[in-house]
């Protein structure tokens, strides 16, 4: 089980305030864009590395600075503080699109923020001109965002998969294997067959926890 990182308030003079998720585990949030990072980087190396990057302009201001755009940022509204405000929605949609591909092709995740990042703004820039590649540069791909939005398109596809099978009219079925990840660590397999809108479906994880979840949500 890896260590949860706690907050501290002296994060401020970073830019960054704490967010609680349901499961009350701490994120840093910044609250000069309202982006949510990661659990592991609560450290302000991490949180130097996105103020330096995404707001040099503010990187020398003094903490009196930081304490009233915490000040304003806590009267904001409630889709702000849960980092989905309007801005923001396209950037989180893209990050969330990049890290799903990125898995899907079993890359390293630091793949985002070394090659496909680069890249795209390079493009953006030679085709579209400076002004559009400023608003690329703010879409968070770095090795812990795409960590965290692979873990929760994981958990998001395993809720439908287990919605799908409460739903099923019929009995579903499981088939179990073994595989080993690239590794060589062996995984458990599992093979789940149902009927969804007259049809029937196939899915597979390689997740142990899926079958564990699988056979405690089923019992009730």
């Amino acid at each position: 089980m890896s260590k949860k990182r706690k907050y501290d308030e002296s994060y401020v003079k970073y830019g960054f305030c704490c967010m609680k998720e349901s499961d009350d585990v701490e994120k840093p949030q910044c609250f000069l864009c309202g982006k949510v990072l990661a659990n592991a980087s609560m450290k302000p190396a991490k949180l130097i590395e996105h103020l330096k990057s995404l707001h040099p302009e503010n990187a020398s201001k003094d903490l009196e600075f930081f304490t009233k755009k915490k000040a304003q940022f806590s009267k904001s509204g409630t889709l702000t503080k849960l980092g989905f405000g309007i801005p923001q929605k396209p950037l989180v949609e893209a990050s969330f699109r990049v890290a799903y591909r990125i898995d899907k092709s079993k890359k390293p995740h630091t793949i985002g923020e070394t090659l496909i990042k680069p890249c795209a703004l390079e493009m953006v820039e030679l085709v579209c001109g400076l002004e559009q590649r400023k608003k690329f540069e703010v879409i968070p791909l770095s090795n812990d965002v795409i960590q965290s939005g692979i873990v929760e398109i994981s958990c998001n596809i395993l809720k439908q998969i287990i919605n799908k099978l409460k739903a099923s009219p019929f009995p579903f079925s499981m088939q179990l294997d073994e595989t080993t990840d690239i590794s060589n660590c062996s995984q458990l397999l599992v093979f789940v067959r149902y009927v969804s809108a007259d049809t029937i479906s196939k899915k597979n994880s390689y997740f142990v926890s899926l079958f564990c979840k699988l056979q405690r949500q089923m019992m009730f």
